[in-house]
């Protein structure tokens, strides 16, 4: 039997036990229906991942409004018509004893949906698409930390074990937190302590909603990856303030970001034989792309709170793994892309599985993000149908 690896030792967020310190994290399904309904493809999607023995699932972003939708086949949580369609998923998740949050989420002026207007907290025009918002009112931001705390209710009434609340990689609690999109002057804008005010009402909102002893964590960007964006040391005292108020746990990103390709890495950890094994000519003789690449906000995060962090990141191999956890950076380790090829991998590694996992981070499965359901397009089966459907297709 191979020696055990400390991300599967026993874990706990706030007072829920979880069986070990994996987490696959949130990433876009694409499977829903044309109302934000969860389907069948979802009640499969985790309940595969459930079987596959990881601690924590978290789901792809649910919006809890139509203006916070972010693209098509994107998930909802903005109706209680909504919650018999994640009632199926999460008794799913639970029959083959598994644990999932939702995960809450607001596009803001990063929705790309037609026929919307996005809104934002100032008039700035969106880092990755470039679209301008609408500034959002006193009472669009009262009605909007209302719809965080129905749609954590409803996620209460689906069966869900916690809420993880979206506030990174560009939308819209992330925009509130930031200088580089909030310009306001008022009591939601102008220094660090009135941006991070939205966050701090909507994750109120959300424990008023759920209660005090169900788990509510959050995905908070630690910096943004533009020019006069957010600091890690603004983020350090606004996450000290939420675990003062009650959050349970921190996963550590990005906040704004020029492109997707600053939050999801290509090609991490990729060695010359994987690169072969792929089929990925052109990484065969280029250097690996370090894995762990947010640890540094991680370790900045642990130094000041408390409560349990989330590492994510590009992490490859369980040496990478099991160094995060020994050296105290974080608390537990969470992945996306790998767990789309591989939702067992959790039972893998208990079964002595070492090294890396067969994830290239090859990033084709972004590229169908909003068309095809949620899938791994690397693998030789799969490779003809994404050059058909991506570039005959379009």
């Amino acid at each position: 039997m191979a020696a055990s690896l400390p991300f599967l030792e026993p874990g706990q967020i706030g007072s829920l036990h979880l069986k070990n310190r994996l987490v696959r994290t949130a990433t876009s399904e694409s499977m829903a229906a044309a109302n934000g309904d969860a389907t069948d493809e979802h009640v499969r999607l985790y309940s595969d991942l459930a079987a596959g023995g990881a601690g924590l699932l978290i789901t792809g972003h649910l919006y809890v409004e139509p203006r916070g939708k972010y693209k098509t086949r994107q998930s909802g949580l903005d109706d209680d018509a909504r919650i018999p369609g994640w009632k199926r998923v999460t008794s799913a998740v639970h029959d083959k004893g598994g644990v999932i949050f939702a995960e809450l989420s607001h596009a803001g002026s990063q929705s790309v949906v037609e026929g919307i207007t996005p809104i934002a907290p100032s008039v700035i025009p969106n880092a990755i698409f470039g679209r301008e918002p609408q500034e959002m009112t006193e009472a669009d931001i009262a009605e909007v930390i209302g719809f965080f705390g129905a749609a954590a209710k409803r996620a209460m009434a689906a069966g869900f074990d916690g809420i993880h609340i979206h506030s990174g990689n560009g939308y819209l609690l992330s925009e509130f937190n930031s200088p580089h999109a909030n310009h306001r002057n008022d009591a939601w804008g102008g220094d660090a302590e009135r941006r991070g005010r939205f966050l701090i009402e909507v994750y109120k909102a959300i424990r008023m909603a759920v209660g005090s002893n169900i788990p509510v964590t959050a995905r908070i960007g630690i910096a943004d990856a533009v020019e006069h964006g957010l600091t890690v040391e603004e983020s350090l005292d606004r996450a000290a303030e939420l675990e003062a108020q009650g959050l349970d746990g921190i996963e550590t990103t990005y906040g704004i970001m020029n492109t997707y390709q600053e939050n999801i890495r290509p090609y991490v950890g990729v060695t010359p034989l994987r690169a072969i094994a792929d089929v990925l000519p052109h990484r065969i003789f280029a250097a690996k792309v370090p894995e762990a690449y947010y640890r540094p906000f991680a370790r900045a995060v642990k130094q000041r709170v408390k409560i349990p962090v989330i590492l994510i990141g590009g992490m490859r191999t369980t040496e990478t793994m099991a160094d995060v956890l020994q050296s105290g950076d974080a608390d537990f380790i969470a992945m996306a892309r790998p767990f789309i090829r591989e939702p067992d991998l959790p039972k893998q590694f208990a079964a002595g599985r070492r090294g890396l996992v067969d994830c290239v981070s090859c990033n084709l499965c972004l590229r169908h993000e909003g068309l095809d359901s949620l899938q791994c397009w690397r693998t030789p089966s799969r490779i003809v149908s994404h050059i058909y459907k991506y570039y005959i297709r379009r």
